[in-house]
């Protein structure tokens, strides 16, 4: 990778997952552009302070794997400066206060699903909240029973997770073939090298394991894209998934099923029985009918990027997607 303005954007010169040169442009404007700079003054509250006006904010498209992925990416110079002054790090009891019942049926209904899925007792099942935030989902699974584990970066969040008991681990220190689960929520979007990452949660989980991958959906925002490029032209929801900076791999269903069969991973699909088995929120039909909307969304359409992938055994001199140097 190649580095610009001042060192604080680097060039990614080849697909962040299968490694393949080959790929199209499908959007380019310059960071000084008026509906670029408009985006991030707002978006940051003013806070941001570029000067990287001379390089593009470059969206091209993988010809072998078809993942979207911004071209220059943040240095881990600009990304202290993204994370820790220009985005004001939301607390603990802020979060808490945007919560409601749906969001904690949410995550009830996914642990009491992995707890269906392996037919074991809650302590036998051995998981891992990767890139836990303030650990919302490990308490959930903490509360039903699960032999739980996180790992995350921020200090403040480390801080808060060990508080409450969570068994805290950095990347290294994850065991292989151990995992029953990986969760992992808005996490792939936002990396650098995110084929690296997944080759290594990958051999964490033991065989017939689950990691549970969930990124905004980007499809709808390249077809716009594609059809007007230009980008005042979309709206906050649309720009989320491709957002400069920060989103710098945006996911489509085939996307994310090509960077999880690089690591050896099958797409499950699991049995309405045990997702709905495995379901709470049925007394009120409001949430009866979301959660039924929101399964079959997911698990019986395949256009969805929120999936669960299985750790197979692969068959010998078998290899994942397929790379053009």
């Amino acid at each position: 990778m190649s580095q610009h303005g001042e060192g604080l954007l680097r060039r990614r010169d080849r697909c962040p997952n299968c490694h393949s040169t080959l790929a199209t442009s499908l959007y380019s404007a310059p960071y000084s552009a008026a509906s670029i700079r408009n985006y991030i003054d707002t978006h940051y509250k003013g806070r941001a302070s570029c000067h990287f006006e001379d390089v593009p904010y470059e969206l091209a498209r993988c010809s072998n794997c078809s993942l979207a992925y911004q071209v220059y990416v943040p240095t881990e110079i600009l990304l202290a400066d993204i994370y820790d002054a220009w985005m004001p790090r939301g607390s603990r009891e802020e979060l808490r206060g945007d919560l409601n019942l749906d969001d904690y049926r949410y995550l009830a209904n996914e642990v009491q699903f992995l707890i269906q899925h392996f037919r074991l007792h809650p302590k036998q099942i051995s998981v891992l909240d990767f890139g836990f935030g303030w650990a919302e989902w490990a308490r959930m699974a903490m509360a039903y029973g699960c032999d739980v584990s996180g790992s995350e970066l921020s200090r403040d969040r480390i801080e808060y997770a060990e508080s409450i008991g969570l068994n805290v681990l950095a990347v290294d220190q994850l065991p292989a073939n151990h995992f029953h689960f990986i969760n992992t929520e808005q996490v792939f979007e936002h990396l650098v090298d995110p084929n690296h990452l997944i080759a290594h949660l990958a051999t964490r989980i033991r065989v017939g394991g689950i990691l549970k991958i969930s990124v905004p959906d980007s499809s709808r925002s390249l077809r716009k894209l594609a059809s007007n490029p230009d980008f005042s032209s979309l709206s906050r929801d649309e720009i989320m998934p491709i957002a400069p900076l920060e989103h710098i791999n945006s996911f489509t269903h085939k996307s994310l099923v090509a960077l999880a069969h690089t690591a050896g991973l099958k797409r499950l699909r699991p049995s309405l029985y045990k997702l709905y088995n495995g379901s709470s929120g049925w007394l009120e039909v409001s949430g009866a009918i979301k959660l039924i909307g929101r399964h079959l969304y997911r698990h019986i359409f395949p256009k969805s990027t929120f999936a669960y992938f299985v750790r197979t055994l692969r068959k010998e001199g078998e290899s994942g997607v397929k790379t053009n140097a």
